[in-house]
């Protein structure tokens, strides 16, 4: 036991630091669970008593919530946790924190198998280890988190698959069909990879034994065909909804260039037909994620339920490193290398396909290539210093330490000061404040209206009330809505799930509301008529909801 701590003691401290920063403060920071991790935690603890889903399926591979369809790989996997620790936050991003640790440890392994250079594999698992894209998506329930692992999986026992050890070849196929039932984002980019693997490492495939080839290929058929399947069956997600090719043109901005052009569809053909406007939009999306302002100044800008403002998913320090690691993998142009920069290129795919002009969880898949290209460059300058003076090493030395110093606690800074504060609307803060609030007088009225403004409050009730499952699946009645993805639960028990429109609702007597506060504005609540019960606020101080009742 002394002889392996003595051996893996530098791993080990990095393993120690790597789980420090994901456990600490896991259950209440980010300041809330968003309405995903809700509908995860509360579906695990519905398996958990019933073997069913919300909605009374029995064990399903795939979930419907919201009226979207999540893969249920995370789901189950958070079930013992909460079997552990109860239906609570903690329970729901402890297994996301838990898979954040192996995967620093599997990036040591990976890098050390990929390029025989143990101080470069201890180089990157630390820069994982404290990166603050990983950071992010390891403490709260994010699918993408697990897909992530199991992708790492897949590509080290395909590296390490022999003739004689073919096991790692049936691990690497299991963890690739596991990814694409993690997310759906794996469901195009985990195909995209395996090619890349084939490409890259065709000598190694041809040392394999085709029978055991083939029985793997008939393995991923049979076992992928059911989530694939699930894409035009109309349960295969928010395909629709967050596909960059469901947002065409207005009919408006068509005719408007139309118009411009004198009707003529010649020139409209040519130069503003739709597919140049999507290719367009598609590249747009591709290149924000290799962009300055993403990779080291704000990070994903359309969330900050993604990470802090004014940092980037990378450290303002790594543009150096990143130079020089790219620069040492050009200059090695080895099958690794290439297979490096090929996953780096098509790991933005997912998030260029989709609607949103940037995307840091469906690009997570990014995340990894970009730590190992820094660990490249931090293993030359730390072999460039050996063998300059010492005065050049120490004040070389010094000058990287202090820099990477300072950004690590700005971080932590912005995460732990700051960001709770400015991102708790983005996490649907409050919900568990008004559960607690109106769940022990709840019967004391003959009508509950909820307002849905700011999400999916059902799932919040059953979350935090613990409703039991049982009693619910027989309630479960999901209102379908136009888009085909996000629908609605409209009544529980005595609970309306709506909009409030108070010159007409306060007409009901001994009623509660729940309310944003232009829902239920101050200046129009008649004491002789209602009084507010309770005002619940975000963390920056702005009121997320007002609980009023009427006389």
């Amino acid at each position: 036991m002394i002889k392996f701590f003595k051996k893996n003691w530098l791993l080990l401290l990095i393993l120690i630091l790597a789980a420090f920063l994901r456990f600490y403060h896991l259950g209440s920071n980010p300041p809330s669970i968003h309405w995903d991790e809700t509908a995860i935690g509360y579906n695990a603890y519905s398996i958990l008593k019933t073997g069913r889903d919300e909605y009374g399926n029995f064990l399903p591979l795939i979930f419907k919530s919201f009226g979207d369809y999540k893969p249920g790989l995370y789901i189950y996997l958070t079930v013992p946790s909460i079997a552990l620790f109860g239906l609570n936050e903690l329970a729901v991003r402890l297994p996301s924190a838990i898979i954040g640790v192996l995967i620093v440890w599997l990036t040591f392994q990976f890098v050390l198998l990929l390029f025989k250079k143990k101080a470069l594999a201890f180089w990157s698992s630390f820069a994982l280890a404290i990166s603050p894209w990983h950071l992010q998506f390891s403490r709260g329930a994010w699918e993408a988190n697990l897909a992530l692992f199991l992708v790492l999986l897949g590509i080290f026992g395909f590296l390490k698959a022999e003739a004689k050890k073919l096991k790692w070849l049936y691990l690497s196929t299991i963890s690739f069909i596991l990814a694409v039932f993690a997310y759906q984002s794996s469901k195009l980019f985990v195909p995209l990879l395996v090619l890349g693997l084939f490409l890259c490492f065709q000598k190694k495939i041809k040392t394999l034994p085709r029978k055991h080839l083939f029985i793997n290929l008939a393995l991923t058929l049979v076992l992928a065909l059911p989530i694939y399947w699930s894409i035009f069956s109309g349960s295969g997600g928010r395909l629709k909804v967050m596909s960059l090719f469901s947002y065409p043109r207005s009919s408006q901005e068509t005719q408007q260039i139309l118009k411009e052009d004198r009707g003529n569809q010649l020139s409209f053909q040519l130069f503003h037909p739709e597919t140049l406007s999507l290719t367009r939009g598609f590249l747009e999306r591709y290149f924000n994620h290799f962009s300055g302002r993403f990779l080291f100044f704000e990070g994903d800008w359309s969330s900050l339920r993604h990470g802090p403002p004014y940092i980037g998913v990378l450290y303002f320090i790594d543009f150096f490193f990143l130079l020089i690691g790219s620069y040492w993998l050009i200059r090695q142009n080895s099958l690794s290398s290439k297979f490096i920069w090929f996953w780096l290129l098509i790991s933005p795919l997912p998030a260029a396909l989709s609607r949103d002009s940037i995307q840091a969880t469906r690009s997570l898949n990014m995340v990894l290539p970009l730590i190992i290209i820094i660990g490249c460059g931090w293993y030359q300058t730390y072999l460039w210093l050996k063998n300059q003076k010492k005065a050049i090493y120490v004040l070389c030395s010094l000058f990287f330490v202090l820099s990477y110093l300072w950004c690590f606690i700005y971080y932590l800074d912005q995460y732990y000061i700051h960001y709770p504060s400015q991102s708790s609307q983005y996490w649907q803060y409050g919900y568990k404040n008004v559960v607690n609030e109106i769940y022990p007088i709840k019967d004391d009225y003959s009508k509950i209206i909820f307002t849905q403004k700011w999400g999916q409050p059902y799932i919040y009730w059953l979350f935090y009330t613990q409703y039991s499952p049982e009693i619910y699946q027989q309630k479960a009645r999901l209102t379908e809505n136009q888009w085909g993805d996000v629908g609605r639960i409209e009544r529980l028990d005595n609970i309306e799930f709506r909009e409030i429109y108070w010159p007409s609702d306060r007409n009901f007597s001994k009623s509660l509301f729940i309310g944003t506060e232009e829902e239920l504005p101050l200046h129009d609540i008649d004491p002789n008529q209602a009084r507010v019960l309770e005002e619940i606020k975000f963390l920056n101080d702005k009121v997320a909801f007002r609980i009023v009742e009427t006389l």
